[in-house]
């Protein structure tokens, strides 16, 4: 249960870090207000993990969206029925289901004239887990060298 709760954690960790890059210098600012460049922290050893969440936060800054659209995804990304140990899989569906609706209609109403966002964003999903296979494998290989 622990590793996929840090699953979870990991996946929305990664939404939020999109909050705090800055896609026009290339730099994120950290929670204690220090700023480092993209490259800055690649210098420092970051690793193809770092680099996929530059990446990954980059498109979705891109997309445009509120703080209310963020947390909803958030929403959506923390409630998800196909996660082990869930006991009451139709409540977990049915309450997805309805953030992904609400999404959805927030998205279409904010972004008019930008059909694909809603699209662009669900296809965030996979790509968040695939972030957390990256991380899995860059824990494995720390616990296997320690």
């Amino acid at each position: 249960v622990c590793v996929e709760e840090c699953f979870v954690s990991l996946q929305v960790l990664v939404v939020r870090f999109a909050s705090l890059f800055d896609v026009k210098d290339y730099s994120v600012t950290f929670l204690g207000g220090k700023r480092y460049g993209v490259e800055t922290l690649r210098a420092m050893g970051a690793g193809d993990l770092l680099n996929s969440m530059f990446d990954f936060s980059e498109k979705l800054v891109n997309l445009g969206l509120s703080e209310e659209e963020m947390s909803l995804f958030t929403a959506v990304v923390l409630v998800s029925a196909d996660r082990s140990g869930i006991e009451n899989v139709n409540s977990v569906e049915a309450l997805q289901e309805t953030l992904i609706r609400t999404l959805r209609s927030l998205i279409t109403k904010n972004h008019p004239n930008e059909s694909a966002v809603f699209t662009k964003l669900l296809l965030k999903l996979p790509d968040l887990r695939s972030l957390n296979n990256m991380h899995s494998e860059e824990l494995l290989a720390f616990k296997v060298h320690s």
